[in-house]
């Protein structure tokens, strides 16, 4: 992937990311105002900022493998030598693409089966909803994808 596009598609998640975080944001605060000022409160209030939080998590998670800043263990790495860790992340970076793909592979007849129903509040065809299923897996796999490039050419480098 160019550098062009990869960036382009790190502005698009990050700003798709910042939306879906500030539309739960004011969803929520006007759940709460409502509710303190209001005699009455919306009642899709709640599944909006769950269907935000959902959309929010699932495109951050690629931009999360880009960055590293998914929970790691590093107690067992810090063992290791700078070879080892770099092997052992590869290992790791395999791992997180083939259940990526197995996830993006099925959470596509997965949307086909939920497409006959709506959202009960904001009356949403749910397979918008498990659609989120499907970016995340081909986002984490694609930023997954390159950051394992980038550990091949440091195994390489280093032979």
């Amino acid at each position: 992937m160019s550098q062009i596009s990869q960036t382009t598609m790190d502005k698009i998640l990050e700003w798709a990311v910042t939306i879906s975080f500030m539309l739960m944001i004011v969803t929520v605060m006007l759940q709460v105002i409502a509710r303190i000022a209001l005699p009455w409160s919306p009642h899709w209030t709640e599944e909006m900022a769950r269907f935000c939080f959902i959309y929010m998590v699932s495109l951050g998670a690629g931009l999360a493998v880009k960055d590293r800043s998914y929970i790691n263990v590093s107690l067992f790495l810090d063992w290791l030598d700078v070879k080892a860790r770099i092997w052992m992340d590869t290992f790791i970076l395999l791992c997180i693409i083939l259940l990526m793909l197995c996830m993006l592979v099925f959470s596509i007849p997965l949307m086909d089966i939920v497409s006959l129903q709506d959202s009960a509040s904001l009356k949403i065809n749910m397979a918008f909803m498990y659609f989120s299923m499907t970016c995340m897996s081909a986002f984490v796999a694609i930023y997954s994808i390159i950051e394992l490039q980038k550990n091949i050419k440091k195994i390489f480098r280093n032979q």
